[in-house]
């Protein structure tokens, strides 16, 4: 479907929808999120890791977005600025290049749109100024 409306799917997010730990809800849910930058949470200096950023965002009362997040973000997002990238916090899914990533959407400087991934091992750092996609806590 992201192929049929125009949009670019790179590869290795292909891979990653590819993966058995992909899987898309049965039940349509609508989710609460919040869009911040790693400074946003917390961090003034440094690149701080994939852990510590998830970590720092719970403590916050934020959770990880379901893996199918990204797809679906891609495909409703129809006025993403140019030159715009944002990751999904959510669980890793291994990729055709077997490391642990996260979907990202973005709009090129050109107007394609486009959801692609990015490593996002444990230890791997982030720059401040990258944002992220969280998901508000459930309430119970």
């Amino acid at each position: 479907e992201i192929k049929e409306k125009g949009f670019f799917l790179s590869p290795y997010a292909e891979s990653m929808m590819d993966n058995p730990d992909f899987s898309v809800s049965k039940n349509i849910e609508k989710i609460n999120t919040v869009r911040l930058k790693v400074s946003d949470l917390g961090f003034t200096s440094g690149n701080p890791t994939t852990d510590g950023i998830y970590k720092k965002a719970e403590k916050l009362g934020l959770e990880l977005c379901p893996a199918e997040t990204g797809p679906h973000l891609c495909l409703k997002w129809t006025n993403q600025p140019l030159n715009d990238y944002l990751w999904i916090a959510m669980k890793q899914i291994n990729g055709s290049g077997r490391s642990p990533s996260v979907f990202s959407v973005r709009r090129r400087g050109d107007g394609s749109a486009w959801l692609d991934s990015g490593s996002a091992g444990p230890t791997d750092r982030w720059n401040l100024d990258y944002e992220f996609l969280f998901r508000f806590r459930k309430s119970s």
